[in-house]
């Protein structure tokens, strides 16, 4: 009986490295952020990070495709402020960042979930044992402090599993939200939300319809107006309090580039000056609203959050979009239009056990509801498949 060749593992630094072909073939044709999004991260210089693919073959075809990439993270940027004081005090002491650690996050950055390539002919555990001893030999090599699986969610029930077996520290990370498009139409979408939401969005959009006419263009290329996304984007960046990378000018030019026809930019006008963008990808039937800017001088005036919101839920109506996502922060407003979350872990283990304590000690301070009061309230049975 002729026995299937070894598994091999190899680790290649750019995606480019990996034939597109090989990648179509193992991850989720569902999937938005793909190829072209990894080949767009690797393109947009973005200092924090660097990349690299986990790749797995067997008589020379690849079987096995994980994207990771390293930083330097701290832990305590996912602790809330009245216990983030007293670690800065802590650490003032002692004179150094306790949290702060070269880590090896499996998954990309900026990507809604966790997302690997795999061959249904592979034995899970097995193949997952042996890729894990390739990530600890690579990261020993790389001074690598810690690995974290980055951004889990219920589609990684067997890894999940998996990882708490091999005594990974499990972490809430932010959720993400995601809205239902089911209305007949926006009119028909607003009546169903809460009394006070529906109220409040009604007036929104008779106050700014009393105050100026905007209009919307949607592109595929924003060469030539980079200059101003890229100053929009930067306004709510500078304006989030919870932040983990910026993008750059490359990340938006080369988006459009890397993914054609999935890639898109509503942008929205006050007569000739654009005001707010939504850079958005497109996928079958899925929105998601990636990246946003406003200009200040007249974000709150205009109600430009929510005009834009409007506008884009009408698009998916028109579209046969049925899912809407909203991404991760700033979750009262989206909650109040009627998103629901989805939770999200990262899985953690370091390579000093002092280091591993200290996380276990502190895992329950590093919780999203830290960082934003809106989700303290919100009922568990209103988290997708239950929180």
């Amino acid at each position: 009986m002729q026995t299937k060749p070894e598994l091999k593992f190899s680790v290649v630094r750019s995606i480019k490295d990996i034939p597109r072909s090989d990648w179509e073939s193992l991850f989720a044709q569902d999937i938005i952020e793909d190829y072209g999004y990894h080949k767009t991260l690797e393109e947009s210089r973005l200092k924090e990070f660097s990349f690299g693919y986990l790749l797995g073959k067997s008589g020379g075809k690849a079987l096995i495709i994980i994207p990771f990439f390293t930083m330097d993270f701290s832990f305590d940027k996912l602790i809330g402020p009245p216990v983030h004081r007293f670690i800065i005090l802590i650490q003032s002491w002692l004179k150094r960042n306790i949290f702060s650690m070269r880590v090896l996050f499996l998954g990309a950055p900026t990507a809604e979930e966790f997302y690997m390539g795999y061959s249904e002919s592979l034995d899970f555990k097995r193949t997952f044992g042996k890729a894990l001893n390739e990530i600890y030999r690579f990261s020993r090599k790389n001074r690598v402090n810690a690995i974290a699986f980055n951004n889990l969610s219920c589609k990684n029930k067997e890894l999940n599993n998996y990882l708490k077996d091999k005594q990974f520290i499990h972490l809430e990370t932010l959720p993400n939200t995601i809205l239902e498009v089911k209305a007949g139409s926006l009119e028909d979408y607003i009546a169903r939300l809460g009394p006070s939401t529906r109220k409040d969005l009604r007036r929104k959009i008779r106050n700014s319809a009393s105050q100026v006419t905007l209009r919307t263009e949607i592109r595929d290329n924003i060469d030539d107006i980079l200059p101003v996304i890229y100053r929009l984007y930067l306004n709510n960046f500078n304006n989030s309090e919870v932040n983990f990378e910026i993008l750059t000018p490359e990340f938006f030019r080369s988006v459009f580039k890397n993914m054609p026809g999935t890639a898109k930019c509503f942008l929205t006008y006050d007569k000739n000056k654009i005001v707010a963008f939504n850079l958005a990808l497109i996928k079958g039937d899925t929105f998601i609203d990636k990246f946003i800017g406003f200009d200040p001088e007249v974000s709150h005036k205009y109600h430009l959050y929510y005009m834009t919101f409007c506008h884009n839920y009408e698009w998916c109506l028109k579209n046969g979009i049925k899912k809407y996502q909203l991404g991760v922060t700033d979750y009262h407003p989206k909650l109040r239009l009627g998103a629901k979350l989805l939770p999200l872990h990262i899985y953690t283990k370091s390579f000093n056990p002092a280091l591993n304590l200290l996380v276990r000690i502190f895992a329950k301070f590093l919780q999203p509801k830290n960082l934003d009061d809106s989700l303290n309230d919100y009922p568990k049975k209103e988290y997708i498949n239950g929180g």
